[in-house]
């Protein structure tokens, strides 16, 4: 008895990549792709502020930062740091089960700078980390957050912005 196999689908398409191309350019288009057309230091978050001194511009930063429940100081270079505890999935997404049973915490760290433009305009911008064993010189570990995770810190520079108006 001799079998006849008959290819009815015919040879592999590359339909499939130029479906999810598609699928990517239109969630560009949507989404506006803000960091496209800033400068690479400010991808993550960032606002301009035109006319306001950097006291005053430090000053907003560090109330709405500190209402958001974040701690901060000023590092002496013009950067500013603020910090909170992470929450509890961030407790176990980067400690584990374990750690995070033995008491491990994550913090989450936001720098800021405040970068002059010319013209009376100043950039302030930030980039956040989540931080592993914070306060220990030997293990603490920062991992830098990726852009698409800018929303919340975004938001905290846009109420800057518009308490300085």
């Amino acid at each position: 008895m001799t079998q006849c196999r008959l290819n009815v689908l015919g040879p592999p398409k590359p339909l499939g990549v130029i479906k999810l191309l598609r699928v990517v350019l239109l969630a560009m288009t949507v989404t506006g792709c803000h960091s496209l057309n800033q400068p690479g230091s400010a991808s993550f978050a960032s606002v301009v502020i035109a006319g306001r001194s950097t006291t005053e511009i430090q000053d907003a930063t560090a109330a709405v930062f500190r209402a958001n429940g974040y701690a901060g100081h000023n590092n002496g270079s013009g950067q500013m740091v603020f910090e909170k505890e992470g929450t509890r999935a961030n407790n176990l997404a980067y400690n584990g089960i374990v750690g995070t049973h033995y008491g491990a915490q994550t913090i989450v760290r936001v720098k800021t700078d405040l970068l002059d433009l010319g013209g009376g305009s100043q950039r302030l911008q930030c980039q956040a980390y989540m931080v592993r064993n914070a306060g220990d010189s030997f293990f603490e570990e920062e991992q830098r957050l990726a852009n698409v995770r800018r929303g919340p810190y975004q938001t905290l520079l846009d109420e800057v912005a518009k308490r300085l108006k």
